[in-house]
C-alpha cells in the first residue's frame, strides 16, 4: 500500500510524534510510506523516525507560515498514493485541495485536538473519505460538526516512546539527586508546552494553596510563550523552592521514574500523550476533566478528574494525592495495565491499516 502522510511542521508535539511513529511502523510493516512536510526544520526533523521516512519539504525556505504548502498537489500526484493521511489543523485543511485528484486517493482526516477549529478545517473533515478520532470525546465533537458518523473511527494514541527505564529505583534516586529533591517529597509532574490554555498557571495557583505541612514539589516540563509568566508567579509564592522548571525534555522517562503523581490542568485537551505515558510509567493522575482527559485513566483507581474552573477542588485533590501514599502505590499496576490494553503502539498502528483496507479492499 502506498501511504502519504501530511504534516505542516515537525515541531516537538504529541501530534507530530504520533504521525512519525505511525509512519515508521507502517514502513516496517512493508508499506511504501512518504512524508510530506510544509515547513523545513523543527525539533523532530532529526529524529530517527523522520530519518526513516525521508520527508519531502515543500517550502524551500522557512517562511514560518504553517499553512503554506507550495506544490502540494504536484507532490501528491507524483507519489500517486492510495491513501493520504493528514495530521494537524493545517494539514487537515489542505485535504480539500486533493478532493479532485484523479485517481482520487483515500483521504483520511484526523481529529486529535480539543481546541476550537476554523470552518475550513471542518469542511475538509466533512469531505474526507475517513476520519480517525483519537478519543470518544473527539468522535462526538466531529459528529456535532456534521461529519458523517459512518466515516468516523476511534483509534487511541499509541505510546510513541517508552516511558520506562531499565532500573526504576536507580533512575528515581538519580533523578531526585539531579533535582535536589528529598525522598519524602511527593513530586507532582506536568509535561506540556507552555502555551495559553495548557494550565500551568492553574496548577501554580492550586499548589500555592496547599497546606503548609505537606512535603511536595511541582516539576513543570516544557517550554513556550507562557513560561516567563509562570516563573514570575512561582517566584512570588510562599514556597518558590517547591516549583521546578525543567525546560524542554525530549525523553522524559527519568522524570517519570523520579515522580509520584502526574498532574494536568489544561483548559482543552483531546487525549494528552503525557497522561498516557504517565499511566504506562505507573503514575496515578490528578487532572482537570476536560475533553478526552478522563479516557486516559480509571476514575478513582488510577486517577481523579476535577471539574474545570474548580481551583479549590483541584487543590484538595492534589492534597489528597500527596497524603495518600497507599493510593499512589496501589495505582501503579492498574495504570500500567490500562496503558498496555488501550495505548499499545503496534496494535493501534495495525488498526489504521485495517481501516484503510476495509475502506477499499483493492488497496
Amino acid at each position: 500500500m502506498k501511504i502519504l502522510i501530511l504534516q505542516d511542521y515537525l515541531r516537538l508535539g504529541g501530534t507530530e510524534t504520533q504521525a512519525l511513529a505511525l509512519g515508521a511502523q507502517w514502513l516496517a510493516a512493508g508499506h511504501e510510506v512518504r512524508l510530506v512536510v510544509f515547513r523545513p526544520g523543527g525539533d523532530l526533523a532529526r529524529s530517527p523516525a523522520a530519518k526513516k521516512l525521508q520527508p519531502k519539504v515543500l517550502q524551500f525556505f522557512d517562511s514560518h507560515l504553517d499553512g503554506w504548502a507550495p506544490g502540494l498537489t504536484r507532490a501528491v500526484k507524483k507519489f500517486a498514493p492510495e491513501v493520504v493521511v493528514a495530521f494537524g489543523r493545517e494539514a487537515n485543511a489542505k485535504l480539500s485541495l486533493l478532493q479532485n485528484l484523479s485517481p482520487r486517493p483515500l483521504l483520511v482526516a484526523t481529529l486529535r485536538s480539543g481546541r476550537t477549529q476554523p470552518e475550513r478545517f471542518w469542511n475538509a473533515l466533512r469531505g474526507a473519505g475517513l476520519l480517525v478520532a483519537n478519543a470518544q470525546w473527539t468522535e462526538q465533537e466531529a459528529k456535532k460538526q456534521g461529519v458523517a458518523a459512518e466515516k468516523i473511527n476511534v483509534i487511541y494514541n499509541g505510546l510513541a516512546q517508552s516511558p520506562l527505564v531499565d532500573d526504576p529505583a536507580q533512575a528515581r534516586a538519580d533523578g531526585r539527586k539531579r533535582a535536589n529533591t528529598p525522598e519524602d517529597a511527593v513530586v507532582l509532574v506536568c509535561v506540556a508546552g507552555f502555551r495559553p490554555g495548557k494550565g500551568q498557571d492553574i496548577l501554580l495557583r492550586a499548589v500555592a494553596e496547599l497546606p503548609a505541612n505537606l512535603s511536595w514539589q511541582l516539576w513543570l516540563v516544557g517550554d513556550g510563550p507562557t513560561l516567563a509568566a509562570c516563573k514570575r508567579f512561582a517566584r512570588k509564592m510562599k514556597s518558590p523552592e517547591c516549583v521546578r522548571f525543567a525546560g524542554q525534555v525530549k525523553s522524559p522517562a527519568w522524570i517519570y521514574a523520579a515522580s509520584d503523581v502526574a498532574v494536568l490542568a489544561s483548559e482543552a485537551e483531546a487525549l494528552p500523550n503525557f497522561l498516557i505515558e504517565a499511566q504506562a510509567a505507573g503514575l496515578p493522575v490528578v487532572a482537570v476533566a476536560v475533553g478526552g482527559v478522563p479516557e486516559c485513566f480509571v476514575e478513582g483507581t488510577t486517577g481523579f478528574g476535577v471539574p474545570a474552573g474548580k481551583d479549590a477542588a483541584l487543590t484538595e485533590a492534589l492534597a489528597q494525592a500527596i497524603r495518600n501514599r497507599g493510593w499512589r502505590k496501589s495505582a501503579k499496576e492498574p495504570a500500567q495495565a490500562r496503558a498496555a490494553e488501550m495505548f499499545d503502539s503496534q496494535r493501534n498502528a495495525a488498526k489504521w491499516l485495517e481501516l484503510f483496507a476495509a475502506k477499499n479492499p483493492k488497496r
